[in-house]
């Protein structure tokens, strides 16, 4: 069958057309690495990609996330410490001062020693972070977790609201601990009757505050362990998001990432076809209008 010369430059040039957008499409996706350079290539790949890159966004949310509540309960971890430290003073200060073979200056110069560990407890508890926020007074992170008024009376001075951070899609950890973990209005009015009771060398009145200052012992612990739980679960928590980022991104990488190497070589190959197509058309093309001079 004849082709006639119209259909023979229409053929070729669809050809080439096709070739070149074939090159084209190499160039395109080498240019960005990626498999696809347009998501109608492959729909159902396309949308595998676009929730494994969401996937991947949250999970960068989440180690922000335990970035910031680790460097929070940290914090938290330096606070507790100390007060642990200083009750463990105002302890061994009480046993002291307990048996009544201690003379009266020396009670005095304990309770002086004492109110002034009191007062450190009262500053530790009106901790802030670096964005002046009072880390132990729940939501009002604007106000100081604990006041004291004309008479010496200490009041808890923030709510009861515990933050909480989310560290996947299926779990959130909260952040603060309360002022009322750590000590209670009656503590420090525990302290205060003490320091009373050291000053009027009243060596009964020294030892019936023996229990109180256990119990504020006791809570310590108690909201320490806790805040270590939380720290735990934190450390355990950022490898769960390592792992899970980890994996996500060797399914990008087999899903979108292209493959250089084999995708430079079917470059190669398409660009060889293209111009042979090209060469070949040239030879035909001058072929034909030699025998139309003719």
């Amino acid at each position: 069958m004849r082709v006639s010369t119209g259909q023979f430059y229409k053929v070729n040039a669809e050809q080439m057309s096709a070739g070149q957008s074939k090159v084209a499409e190499l160039q395109a996706k080498l240019g960005s690495g990626k498999q696809m350079v347009r998501p109608s290539e492959d729909p159902g790949k396309a949308n595998l990609i676009s929730g494994l890159e969401d996937a991947k966004k949250r999970q960068e949310t989440y180690s922000k996330n335990v970035d910031a509540v680790e460097t929070r309960l940290t914090a938290e971890s330096a606070v507790l410490d100390s007060m642990t430290t200083i009750m463990q003073r105002i302890t061994q200060l009480t046993v002291q001062s307990s048996s009544d073979t201690l003379g009266a200056s020396d009670r005095d110069v304990i309770a002086t020693e004492i109110e002034a560990l009191r007062n450190e407890l009262l500053n530790l508890t009106n901790t802030q972070d670096l964005t002046g926020a009072y880390i132990f007074s729940g939501n009002k992170t604007s106000s100081p977790t604990f006041v004291e008024d004309s008479n010496g009376t200490v009041s808890y001075n923030g709510d009861y609201g515990r933050m909480e951070v989310n560290v996947s899609d299926v779990r959130s950890i909260a952040i603060n601990t309360l002022g009322p973990d750590l000590f209670s209005a009656a503590d420090f009015k525990a302290l205060d009757d003490l320091v009373v009771d050291l000053r009027n060398a009243d060596g009964a009145g020294v030892r019936s505050k023996l229990a109180d200052v256990n119990s504020i012992n006791d809570r310590l612990i108690n909201s320490y362990g806790s805040m270590a739980g939380r720290l735990a679960a934190i450390e355990s928590q950022r490898s769960v998001i390592d792992e899970t980022t980890l994996r996500i991104d060797e399914l990008l990488i087999r899903e979108d990432d292209l493959d250089y190497a084999k995708a430079v070589t079917e470059l190669s190959k398409e660009s060889v076809a293209l111009q042979a197509l090209q060469a070949s058309f040239m030879k035909v093309a001058q072929l034909s209008l030699f025998n139309f001079l003719r």
